[in-house]
């Protein structure tokens, strides 16, 4: 009985997790596994990881195995008496000489191995790079780097999809309240319609009247439309960003706000040294690429022309004959040779590599100031955002008040028979409009504040 209720209580946790929405979290953590461009993020840095493994294999030796054999159709071939005719010309010259020669030549059989018509042959080779002026160094020094930037470019693409995806959600928050406050209105623009109507026939409101109550409602009507566009909009870059098929009623969000003022709150000077350092990830992408530049040139000048690279090869090999009765002979071989090759003169490819690693990092260079400056002009107009925002907030929440308290006196009228129904839902609507309004200046606060951390790698 208690394994049964064990496993009912493990089913209705499971049914429950199920059922509860995402939170902002639970999608980041879905769209760091699902997203396309992070996807591509990583595939880049596998390929980049290969790159830097390449360029450390360079310290390692290189060996190279050949194996070949030919068969000679006609083999060339020495007899004894040809061996026996060089051997008394050569005593007749040299006795020294050819009692070495005779001696040399005492085993005719085991000499005798050009009369074979197979030749096989085995070559392995090993060559090992001594010196280079720092290229392989370099190289390695370099893809490393490489690497790093490639991960740190892939965690910025993640922090600036976080950032888009809490601006689409916040978004989506005051597009869903917005269309709530629009729906209302409509609902009472519609009435203050039909009351106009009665009261065009009854003659006791005027022709304008009906006509200014009809444009309302057909204003309020096409807000409709623009919001519902931009909330299909808002959910669909949501489900882009997370890059799964997630439904709408699948998650739930409600913006910080209070984490937006304090972001507005913040020093700005302190703010503006962090955009241009290294707390940005583009300022630190854009230096680490002036310092692969630098390596890049550091690499051409090592093939300056006269700079000899030193590599030491060691070579074993074998070679044999193979007759047609299986007879067989052969030899190997052991060869150490240390190799100096450089380039003297190539028609200046070498110095137009170097010239152009230089431009390169001057490319570089000015890539960093660009994007300091572009961060600073950026990180200035979300200031403005912020500071625009906040004023026209505190402006339509005092108005909201003040709107308040006139709807209130106006009710109070209208129990009085000093005030009509009309003028309680013209107030209504004016109210409506005002606290649209409000969301959609604390929507740009959001924007705002979201850019700012995102530029001073506040996150």
């Amino acid at each position: 009985m208690r394994k049964i209720l064990s496993v009912l209580l493990i089913s209705i946790f499971m049914l429950s997790s199920y059922a509860a929405p995402y939170t902002y979290d639970d999608l980041i953590s879905i769209m760091n596994v699902s997203n396309i461009e992070l996807l591509m993020d990583d595939e880049v840095i596998k390929s980049a990881t290969y790159d830097l493994n390449e360029a450390k294999g360079s310290y390692s030796p290189t060996i190279d195995l050949t194996l070949s054999g030919t068969y000679m159709v006609n083999p060339p071939s020495i007899s004894r008496e040809s061996l026996d005719s060089i051997m008394d010309q050569v005593l007749n010259k040299e006795n020294q000489f050819a009692s070495f020669m005779e001696g040399m030549f005492n085993d005719f059989d085991k000499l005798q191995i050009i009369d074979k018509p197979f030749m096989y042959m085995a070559q392995l080779n090993l060559t090992q790079p001594i010196f280079t002026w720092g290229k392989v160094t370099n190289a390695v020094k370099l893809y490393e780097k490489l690497l790093e930037i490639r991960k740190i470019e892939r965690e910025d693409k993640a922090e600036s999809l976080s950032v888009e995806l809490e601006g689409y959600l916040g978004g989506i928050y005051y597009a869903e309240s917005i269309l709530e406050k629009l729906r209302l209105a409509s609902e009472d623009a519609k009435e203050l319609i039909s009351i106009a109507e009665s009261g065009y026939e009854n003659g006791v409101m005027l022709l304008s009247d009906l006509n200014e109550a009809r444009l309302s409602s057909s204003e309020l009507d096409m807000a409709l439309t623009e919001v519902e566009a931009q909330l299909a909009e808002l959910r669909e870059n949501v489900r882009k960003t997370v890059g799964s098929g997630i439904s709408d009623d699948e998650y739930e969000f409600t913006p910080d706000e209070e984490r937006y003022y304090a972001v507005s709150e913040m020093d700005r000077d302190e703010l503006r040294l962090r955009a241009v350092s290294n707390s940005n990830s583009n300022i630190l992408m854009a230096s680490m690429a002036v310092e692969a530049a630098e390596l890049g040139k550091d690499i051409a000048s090592g093939s300056m022309y006269g700079k000899p690279d030193i590599a030491l090869q060691v070579g074993l090999g074998y070679t044999g004959f193979l007759g047609n009765n299986w007879d067989s002979s052969g030899d190997y071989s052991l060869n150490l040779t240390l190799g100096l090759k450089t380039t003297l003169w190539d028609g200046g490819k070498i110095l137009n590599d170097v010239k152009r690693a230089e431009s390169q990092i001057s490319t570089s260079s000015l890539t960093l100031e660009n994007a300091k400056s572009q961060l600073s002009v950026a990180l200035e107009d979300s200031f403005r955002t912020m500071d625009l925002a906040k004023s026209r907030i505190s402006y339509y929440q005092t108005k909201s008040e003040v709107l308040n308290d006139d709807l209130r006196l106006i009710e109070t009228q209208n129990a009085s028979g000093y005030a009509s129904e009309s003028d309680i839902l013209e107030k209504k609507i004016e109210i409506y409009q005002n606290e649209i309004n409000l969301l959609t200046e604390k929507g740009n606060l959001m924007q705002g504040a979201l850019a700012v951390e995102y530029i001073a790698g506040l996150r």
